[in-house]
């Protein structure tokens, strides 16, 4: 449905450009102002949206999606490190285990 739109839009202004009329107004300054005004407006409204998005998160504190997932890696490393940690003590408690069962025991 966008594609359909996108393509009437481009002909229509590939129609619109074709005519004198037009032509003749795409030459005016005036016109040229409006146009960069027109183009630059959807990239000023992002930015004025993201800083207040920004602003109004910092104020009440809210956890942002980049929070979050920087919070789950760390989480996850955690998790990870946990698992190195009960590893090795595991292998630890065996090797001690093992060694002693080799010692004699006083009582022997």
């Amino acid at each position: 449905m966008i594609d359909t739109v996108k393509e009437k839009l481009l002909a229509t202004g590939v129609e619109l450009m074709k005519s004198p009329m037009v032509a003749k107004m795409m030459e005016s300054e005036k016109v040229g102002i409006v146009m960069e005004k027109a183009l630059t407006l959807p990239i000023k409204a992002s930015e004025t949206f993201r800083s207040q998005k920004e602003r109004l998160t910092s104020l009440f504190e809210l956890a942002t999606q980049q929070d979050l997932d920087d919070l789950k890696r760390a989480v996850s490393r955690m998790e990870e490190l946990l698992r190195d940690l009960k590893r090795e003590s595991g292998d630890l408690l065996r090797q001690t285990e093992a060694d002693d069962e080799e010692r004699p025991t006083v009582a022997e």
